[in-house]
């Protein structure tokens, strides 16, 4: 619980407040705001002078959650389409926030680009005046739903879409939903998510018991799993065989892992998968303001909801590579530090012994 509270405190507390007055809901497709923010579409000739000049800022860096496959992919395409270097710094979200925290607090910036999946944290960012509008023309599109897509100054960059994987050599009958997981096999050779890590965690802890049932956290306590950092560690552990089973699996990873060789197998539980929206920020004190513009411009396109996505939630139906459902935030209250922090007590009792 301590490491969540600890990172930036009057960041959080900030979090906390306009949790408040935030109010999108926790399920399905949810609006982001009440109406499209940020300034009208520019002229080509003027989107033209900015990527002109990002060219010349010649590098850009990306902070974010996303699968590191992904954002190598991306990154390769940019530099091979703008000539622009990507640096991208992959985190979990309270490594980054006390990265940012810090880089903000300092006036030293690195960041240019921020990717997270908890709200409240973004709202913090908006709070602080830390987000400018992205203003590039892919933002306009009638594909991109302004509507849904946008809270505040920041911008929905794609779903962080799980769903669950196993050993094909330990499971070769594969598995169809969590439930299965319930199994006696799975006893002592499962993994979970750690909830102290993001707030995203508990969010997926949360959606498990509106799914399941409120005793499933209890069940699946008593199969003994093993707690991983991320969704990533957790596939490449079932692949490995260290465990058997994943609960919350990154399909970035498990594709990769497959097609490497790796016994893995992957699919989407059948009551449906969670999906938390990354939210991306263009920040105020970017060192590359320019070439930041074009990045997030670059992100939303098809193209790089391809390379960004792959395995994981993209903004819309039908990217090669990618699974679609619409992207779902919870309601930043239910994430407040309060709330975050008491259910971390709840489940440090289940899960820790």
């Amino acid at each position: 619980m301590g490491k969540f509270t600890k990172l930036g405190t009057l960041f959080v507390v900030l979090a906390a407040v306009c949790a408040l007055v935030a109010g999108t809901a926790s399920g399905g497709r949810r609006q982001l705001s009440a109406a499209p923010p940020g300034p009208t579409q520019l002229t080509a000739a003027q989107w033209n002078a900015i990527v002109s000049k990002a060219r010349q800022e010649g590098s850009v860096t990306l902070y974010g959650i996303g699968a590191p496959t992904g954002y190598a992919a991306l990154a390769a395409k940019f530099k091979q389409v703008y000539g622009i270097n990507v640096t991208v710094n992959r985190q979990v979200d309270n490594t980054l926030l006390a990265q940012i925290n810090a880089e903000e607090t300092s006036g030293k910036a690195i960041a240019d680009v921020w990717i997270s999946a908890a709200k409240p944290i973004v709202l913090g960012a908006l709070a602080h005046g830390w987000v400018v509008a992205p203003v590039g023309p892919n933002f306009f599109a009638k594909r991109y739903d302004r509507t849904h897509y946008f809270i505040g100054k920041a911008w929905m960059a794609g779903s962080s879409l799980l769903g669950i994987a196993w050993n094909t050599q330990a499971v070769p009958s594969g598995i169809k939903d969590m439930t299965d997981f319930l199994q006696p096999q799975f006893k002592g050779k499962l993994g979970i998510p750690d909830p102290r890590i993001s707030p995203a965690n508990v969010d997926w802890y949360r959606y498990m018991e509106d799914k399941y049932g409120s005793d499933f956290l209890t069940k699946l306590a008593a199969q003994n799993p093993k707690v991983y950092g991320s969704s990533l560690t957790e596939a490449q552990a079932a692949a490995s065989g260290e465990i058997i089973g994943a609960t919350q699996a990154a399909g970035s990873a498990a594709v990769s892992l497959k097609a490497a060789g790796a016994p893995i197998g992957f699919g989407l539980p059948a009551k449906g998968a969670w999906n938390a929206g990354n939210i991306g920020m263009i920040l105020k004190q970017a060192p590359h303001p320019n070439a930041a513009q074009v990045l997030a411009n670059f992100l939303v396109s098809p193209t790089g909801q391809a390379l960004a996505q792959q395995g994981l939630g993209a903004l819309y139906p039908d990217v090669p590579g990618t699974y679609y459902s619409p992207p779902r935030v919870a309601r930043a209250n239910d994430l407040s530090a309060a709330k975050v922090a008491a259910f971390i007590a709840e489940w440090s009792k289940l899960f820790l012994h």
